[in-house]
C-alpha cells in the first residue's frame, strides 16, 4: 500500500534544514515514506525498487534503497545516476550558476604517488586567476599548507589535501604550484574560497584555417541557466563576418544539466535542418504520457522575453568528448544524428546517460532518481556504454590553453576538418593513456571538487 507521497511532502526531522517555507515537523520515516511514495509514483523502473520498510533507516541511506538493483547488457548497474544535494547548493549552482571554492578545477593525471595533480581550466574573476596567483591549464599543484601532495602517503595528510581540494566559503590554504613551461619554477600562492560565479560558456572564437576555413570552438562547461544566454549570443557570434564553416563544440568537461539548454545549443547548430522535427521525446514510465520537444526557433526567458535564436544550419559539428561528456552534453549529439546530421566525436568515449529526472527538494534535499529517458527523433536512445570517439584522443595536453589550435583535441578536430580523416597517431595516442590509467585503481586522493562533479547530469525543470 503506497499512500499518495503528498501525504507526506515536507514533514521533515529537522526543520532548521528545511528550504521551503511550507515545511512542517516530521520525523526520518515521515521523510522516508515521501522518498518511498515518490518513488513509486515517478521512478522509471518503480517495479523494480524493493519495497523496505521506512522505520528501517536513516534518510539518505533509505533513498538509496529506492532503486533498481538490475545490470544493463554490458553488466553496468541500470541506474548508476541515483543522486542527492542539499538544495540551497542545487539551486545556486543550477539556477544562478553560483559555487563555493577558487575558480578552478583540478584534474589527478595520476592518483597515487607520485601524484600528478592539475589545473584543467579557471573561471575569470575568480581566486584562481587573481593577481599574483594566477593558475592556467597546466599548472601542477605540487603542495598545499606545507604537505607533499605528490608524495605524501599519510592519511592525516591526506585528509587536510581533501579538504583544501573542497573548500568551504573563507577557508584560506598556501598551494606551491608549477606553471606549465620547462623553465617555470616552483611559487606559493595563497587562495581564499569564496562563492565562484561559473561561466558555463568560455573561449568563443573563429579560427581561420590554413585552407581559409572558418571554424568556430566554443568552451561549454556547463548546461544551467545561465548558460542560455552565451550559447545564443556564442551563436551570434559565429553567424558574424560571414558565418562559419565548421564548429567545433567542447564538452570534455560538461556532465549535463538542463534538457532546455541542450535544446537551444541543438536548435542553433542546427537550425532550418530542423524545422518540423524533434529534439527529442521524454519517455516515461507506464503512469505518465511521454512528451516531445520541437527543435526550436526562439527562447523564452522566465521574465517572458523572448529571443530569437542564430541560424548556423550546419550539416556537421565536431564535438570534443572525454568520459565526462554526460547526459544533457550526449543529448545534443543524439539529437543532431536523429536529425542525420554528422556528429564528429574527437577525444574519448562519453560516460552514456539518456535518463533524467526532474530534481525534487524535500526537507532541505535535492533528490534526482531516474523517471525518465530521453529519445531523438527517430526513436532512438542506445548509448549506455557511451559514445564512442571518431577520432581517439586523450584529454592530457596541459602545455596548450583550451581553444588554442595546437591543444591536441582541437588540433585533432582541426585536422579533421582539413582532411577528412583522422591523424594516424590519434589511436595511438588514447591507447598510450589507456594503460597508463589503468595504475589509478589505487587512489589516495581525488582532488576534483564535488561542485564540478555532483551537478545532476539530464533534469527538465528549471
Amino acid at each position: 500500500m503506497f499512500c499518495p507521497s503528498e501525504n507526506f511532502h515536507q514533514y521533515c526531522a529537522d526543520l532548521g534544514k528545511a528550504f521551503s517555507a511550507d515545511a512542517k515537523q516530521g520525523t526520518y520515516v515521515d521523510e522516508n515514506n515521501w522518498l518511498r511514495s515518490w518513488s513509486h509514483e515517478t521512478y522509471l523502473w518503480y517495479d523494480e525498487i524493493e519495497d523496505v520498510d521506512p522505520a528501517c533507516c536513516a534518510t539518505p541511506e533509505y533513498f538509496g534503497l529506492m532503486k533498481t538493483k538490475e545490470t544493463t547488457s554490458s553488466g553496468k548497474p541500470k541506474d548508476r545516476f541515483h543522486s542527492s544535494q542539499p538544495t540551497r547548493e542545487y539551486r545556486q549552482l543550477s539556477n544562478e550558476g553560483i559555487t563555493a571554492g577558487y575558480g578552478a578545477r583540478f584534474n589527478a593525471l595520476r592518483r597515487s604517488p607520485p601524484r600528478n595533480v592539475v589545473v584543467a581550466y579557471t573561471e575569470p574573476g575568480s581566486p584562481a586567476t587573481a593577481a599574483g596567483v594566477n593558475l592556467v591549464r597546466g599548472t601542477q599543484i605540487l603542495g598545499v599548507d606545507g604537505i607533499d601532495i605528490v608524495n605524501s602517503s599519510d592519511e592525516d595528510e591526506i585528509d587536510k589535501i581533501n579538504a583544501a581540494f573542497n573548500p568551504s566559503v573563507g577557508d584560506t590554504h598556501i598551494f606551491t604550484v608549477k606553471d606549465p613551461g620547462l623553465s617555470s619554477q616552483e611559487r606559493s600562492v595563497t587562495m581564499t574560497a569564496k562563492e565562484i560565479t561559473v561561466h558555463p560558456v568560455q573561449n568563443v572564437k573563429v579560427i581561420t584555417t590554413s585552407e581559409g576555413d572558418r571554424v568556430g570552438y566554443m568552451l561549454f562547461n556547463r548546461h544551467n541557466d545561465p548558460a542560455a544566454q552565451p550559447l545564443i549570443s556564442a551563436g551570434y557570434t559565429f553567424l558574424g563576418g560571414g558565418g562559419i564553416d565548421d564548429l567545433v563544440l567542447d564538452l570534455r568537461y560538461n556532465a549535463g544539466g538542463f534538457v532546455y539548454v541542450a535544446q537551444i545549443i541543438a536548435s542553433i547548430i542546427a537550425g532550418s535542418a530542423g524545422d518540423g522535427k524533434n529534439f527529442a521525446t521524454v519517455e516515461y514510465s507506464d503512469k505518465r504520457d511521454d512528451i516531445s520537444s520541437p527543435f526550436a526557433d526562439a527562447f523564452r526567458d522566465e521574465d517572458g522575453t523572448v529571443y530569437r535564436l542564430p541560424d548556423l544550419n550546419l550539416p556537421r559539428l565536431f564535438v570534443l568528448t572525454s568520459s565526462g561528456t554526460c547526459s544533457a552534453s550526449e543529448l545534443i549529439i543524439n539529437s543532431l544524428r536523429g536529425i542525420d546530421i554528422e556528429v564528429i566525436l574527437v577525444g574519448s568515449t562519453t560516460c552514456g546517460k539518456y535518463y533524467g529526472s526532474v530534481a525534487t527538494d524535500n526537507c532541505g534535499t535535492t533528490y534526482s532518481t531516474i523517471q525518465l529517458r530521453v529519445v531523438n527523433n527517430k526513436g532512438v536512445a542506445d548509448y549506455d556504454d557511451g559514445f564512442s570517439p571518431t577520432c581517439s584522443v586523450a584529454d592530457n595536453d596541459y602545455d596548450h590553453q583550451l581553444g588554442d589550435p595546437e591543444e591536441s583535441l582541437l588540433k585533432t578536430a582541426l585536422a579533421y576538418q582539413a582532411d577528412g580523416a583522422c591523424p594516424s597517431s590519434s589511436s595511438a595516442r588514447v591507447r598510450a593513456a589507456t594503460a597508463k590509467s589503468s595504475q589509478e585503481g589505487s587512489l589516495s586522493i581525488d582532488p576534483v571538487p564535488s561542485p564540478y562533479s555532483g551537478f545532476p547530469g539530464l533534469v527538465l525543470n528549471r
